[in-house]
């Protein structure tokens, strides 16, 4: 085991569906010809996210989403805040910054190296392969894997997978949104309410007015609903909370000020 694995299993991809043993059939069992066929596993890729995310998706049918995005199998980086150990798994606080940490669950089951496995220590960066469980009130990372970073870039690198991942997830959900929509009549195109507009053209457009602003402080609040008067503050605002978070826009001299970070 190197240094930095604290135990788990898993990788960047997890499968779901039927398991069963690797095992051959024993001499005397049934003839191959009549097994039964084995289902073949469905491949999920695991998804880099921030906590805040996590702990602010919504749940539907069971269902974690982030701004409509299944999120189920996920990655995340973050200081370990906390590590206690209970009889049968490892809890960790897993803190990046972006709002109050999570808790993240390591079950160790019964085998004996797992019962003997060290939690990792407080204090040190992390990656966090799990699932998101829980209900709309408490949410828990079920651990596949953790491990410590050994060089900081792994950690700029996740925010930027989460960052493009988010955005080519959203890019595509938009397409198939468009693809299946209905052609609105000639009236109501030209006539489109403000509550229709979708978030994403609202953080287009934001993100868009932000880039060009040349003043040093930034593009302020004020100044976008001047610009974009069809909109209201709080969709305004809901498209800066959502810039700042995927990590493309930053507040300048107050809150209300900000700039672009490409």
């Amino acid at each position: 085991m190197s240094k930095s694995e604290c135990g788990g299993h898993g990788g960047f991809f997890a499968a779901s569906g039927a398991s069963g043993s690797n095992e051959g059939p024993s001499q005397g069992g049934m003839a191959p010809f009549l097994k039964a066929p084995r289902s073949r596993a469905r491949i999920e890729p695991i998804i880099p996210c921030c906590v805040n995310q996590l702990l602010t998706a919504s749940l539907v049918d069971d269902v974690f989403k982030v701004r409509g995005i299944v999120v189920s199998q996920v990655s995340i980086v973050g200081i370990i805040r906390k590590a206690e150990r209970a009889p049968n798994y490892i809890l960790y606080k897993i803190d990046d910054m972006t709002t109050k940490p999570i808790d993240a669950r390591h079950w160790l089951g019964r085998n004996k190296a797992k019962q003997e496995l060290a939690p990792c220590p407080v204090g040190v960066y992390a990656k966090v392969l799990g699932i998101l469980r829980g209900s709309a009130e408490v949410r828990i990372l079920e651990v596949l894997q953790i491990r410590v970073l050994e060089d900081m870039n792994e950690f700029t690198a996740h925010i930027l997978e989460t960052v493009n991942t988010h955005m080519m997830l959203a890019k595509g959900q938009e397409e198939a949104y468009g693809q299946s929509a209905p052609s609105a009549p000639p009236e109501a195109a030209q006539a489109p309410e403000p509550c229709e507009v979708r978030p994403q053209v609202v953080q287009a457009d934001v993100l868009r007015l932000i880039r060009e602003c040349p003043h040093q402080e930034g593009k302020s609040v004020g100044e976008l609903h001047a610009e974009l008067g069809s909109l209201s503050i709080k969709a305004i605002k809901d498209a800066l909370e959502y810039l700042m978070v995927e990590g493309h826009i930053y507040p300048t001299v107050d809150g209300q000020h900000f700039k672009s970070a490409d």
